[in-house]
């Protein structure tokens, strides 16, 4: 008798284990069905490529590699000679060319007031003539000065700063290394930027709206749950299928899968506050959790 007890106990017992979990499973699978989510995300940031204005040698070189900089802190410097001689000749250029436009001017007033006074004394074409060169002398010296200002400029330039607050990232530069202007010489990834994109399979992307509050977990964080925002979502993704090909004509996959999978639409979330404690890496993986619904 007790023995039979015991049994149904067991069997009683296993079944209220076996409901409670499928109640949590139907649980989870009506989250599923109701609130898109999904584990192939990713933490993004801008990019910004620091490219420097002239060119030259390295001399200065005061970052690391992954460090942490400020906007306006000092990247590298390039060298400055050739750059400040330029300055000093123009500078030289703009004074030869003030001393030409004040003779000109001097010649050209004394050339009107002796045609004023006796207009045979000297041909008018003469003094049209002078005051000419003096016009050409006024706009040397304006050029004289834009060249100077381009000087300064390029001195200016020799020092690159960050443009933004950010970290310095997979930095190749070396003292003497040589740069190019407006090539590219080092990346530094904002650190006001950061975002996480998520790829959303189409059939669920009908029930995500901008707005909708999400909940961002990293894979390097699993116990850390990050709020969010939907800030957007994507209107277009690449074909495989219609790219041009030979002829113009569109490529076409000749192959059909029977199993059709959904595309992924990227929905861009915004990340409304960093919990203590997690560094947030551009490329590392996030699951997005979307409440589509109160």
């Amino acid at each position: 008798m007790r023995k039979s007890i015991t049994i149904s106990l067991r069997v009683v017992v296993t079944l209220v284990v076996v409901a409670l979990a499928l109640m949590a499973l139907a649980h989870q699978f009506e989250n599923y069905l109701k609130y898109p989510w999904t584990r192939d995300g990713q933490v993004r940031a801008q990019v910004v490529q620091v490219a420097p204005r002239v060119s030259g040698p390295i001399v200065e070189l005061p970052i690391r590699d992954n460090q942490s900089v400020k906007q306006g802190d000092l990247l590298f410097k390039i060298d400055p000679r050739t750059f400040q001689a330029a300055v000093e000749q123009s500078a030289a250029a703009l004074a030869s060319a003030r001393a030409s436009e004040a003779e000109a001017k001097v010649e050209a007033q004394r050339s009107r007031t002796i045609y004023e006074k006796d207009s045979g004394a000297i041909a008018e074409l003469q003094v049209i003539q002078k005051e000419n060169a003096h016009d050409a002398a006024v706009a040397s010296v304006a050029q004289a000065a834009a060249n100077l200002e381009t000087a300064r400029l390029n001195l200016e330039f020799t020092e690159v700063r960050a443009p933004v607050d950010g970290f310095i990232t997979n930095l190749r530069l070396r003292l003497g290394s040589q740069t190019v202007a407006n090539q590219p010489s080092l990346a530094l990834i904002d650190s006001q930027s950061f975002w996480v994109q998520g790829y959303f399979k189409e059939t669920q992307i009908r029930r995500v709206s901008e707005g909708d509050p999400v909940v961002i977990t990293l894979m390097g964080h699993p116990d850390k749950q990050i709020p969010g925002t939907v800030e957007s979502l994507g209107w277009g993704i690449a074909q495989q299928n219609g790219s041009p090909g030979t002829d113009l004509l569109p490529n076409v996959n000749p192959t059909f899968d029977w199993i059709r999978l959904a595309q992924r639409i990227p929905v861009r979330v915004e990340i409304d506050e960093v919990p203590a404690g997690v560094d947030l890496r551009v490329g590392t993986t996030a699951s997005v959790f979307i409440m589509t619904e109160d």
